[in-house]
C-alpha cells in the first residue's frame, strides 16, 4: 500500500478500498478526530488510535451495532501531514449458527479482547489498554471537574535481576510485586487500574482520589507485605518499589500528566 498520498491520489485510495470495505476513514491522531478526506479539515471524535506497528499499522476489535467489527489502521501522510488511514471491516456472521455455537464464538472474541488487554507476564493491564481504552474514560472525566492522576511505579531490581541472576527471576519478581500493587489499586475500573508499560514500569491511573492519596496507599501495602520472591527453588530475594505521582491538574494534558510522574520518579 502506498504511504504518500496528495488529497487527489486520497480520493482514489478511498474510493478503491471502499469497494472491500464497510468503510474508509482518515483520522489524525493527535487530535483524535475525523478528517474530511478533500480538505483534511476535522470533525466529528475518531476515539484514540491504537498503538501502531513499526510499520505503522494497527488492528482493533469492536462492536457496531452489535455486530463484531475490526478495525485495520495504517500510517499515512497526506502532503505531508501524518494521519492515519482507518478500515472498517464487519466479521462474518453465520446465521445458520446454533445457539451453542454463537455462544462459544461470543466467548471466544470476547476472551481474545480481554486478553488483548492484559500484560502477558503479570496479569495487569497493559500499556494498549491504558492508551486506547482507559485514556479516552480518564481524560472525560477529568474535563467533568473529577480528579484524576497517575503513580509511576518502577520495581528496582528487575534489571540486576535480568542482568545478574535470570530472565525468570525477574519475571518472579515482577509478579509478586503486581499482586501487592493490584490488591492496593483495587479492581474497579471506574476509581483505578494498574498497568504494566515496560520492563519494570507499572503505572497507576485513579479518577475520583488524588494521586498523592493512591501513591500513599500503595506505600503502606508494601509496606506492610512480605516482598520476598524466589530467585531459584533454593533462594530468594526482596525487593522494593520506588514511586511518584503527578495530577492532571499540573498539566491539563494526559502525556503531560504521565511524562511529569515518570520524570520525578
Amino acid at each position: 500500500m502506498k504511504l504518500e498520498y496528495t488529497k487527489e491520489e486520497l480520493a482514489v485510495e478511498i474510493a478503491a478500498l471502499e469497494q472491500m470495505f464497510e468503510g474508509v476513514q482518515i483520522v489524525d491522531p493527535y487530535r483524535g478526530a475525523l478528517l474530511d478526506p478533500a480538505t483534511l479539515e476535522p470533525g466529528a471524535e475518531s476515539g484514540p488510535v491504537p498503538m501502531l506497528d513499526e510499520s505503522g499499522r494497527g488492528l482493533q476489535l469492536g462492536q457496531v451495532d452489535g455486530r463484531d467489527e475490526m478495525r485495520i489502521y495504517q500510517g499515512i501522510q497526506v502532503e505531508d501531514r501524518p494521519c492515519v488511514l482507518l478500515m472498517h471491516c464487519r466479521m462474518p456472521h453465520d446465521s445458520n449458527a446454533s445457539a451453542g455455537e454463537q455462544n462459544s464464538y461470543d466467548r471466544a472474541m470476547a476472551q481474545y479482547q480481554e486478553d488483548m488487554r492484559r500484560d502477558y507476564i503479570t496479569g495487569v493491564y497493559n500499556a494498549r489498554y491504558i492508551q486506547e481504552e482507559y485514556r479516552s474514560y480518564a481524560e472525560k472525566q477529568a474535563v467533568q471537574g473529577k480528579p484524576v492522576g497517575a503513580v509511576m511505579l518502577r520495581v528496582n531490581e528487575y534489571w540486576n535481576l535480568r542482568d545478574k541472576e535470570s530472565e525468570q527471576a525477574a519475571e518472579c519478581c515482577l509478579n509478586t510485586a503486581a499482586g501487592i500493587l493490584q490488591l492496593a489499586v483495587g479492581t474497579d475500573r471506574d476509581h483505578a487500574v494498574l498497568a504494566r508499560l515496560e520492563d519494570g514500569l507499572f503505572v497507576a491511573i485513579t479518577v475520583g482520589m488524588p494521586a498523592a492519596r493512591l501513591a500513599q496507599t500503595i506505600n503502606e501495602a508494601l509496606e506492610s507485605s512480605r516482598r520476598v520472591f524466589s530467585i531459584t527453588l533454593a533462594r530468594r530475594g526482596t525487593f522494593t518499589v520506588s514511586t511518584a505521582s503527578a495530577e492532571w491538574g499540573e498539566t491539563s494534558s494526559w502525556e503531560m500528566m504521565l511524562s511529569l510522574a515518570q520524570q520525578r520518579l
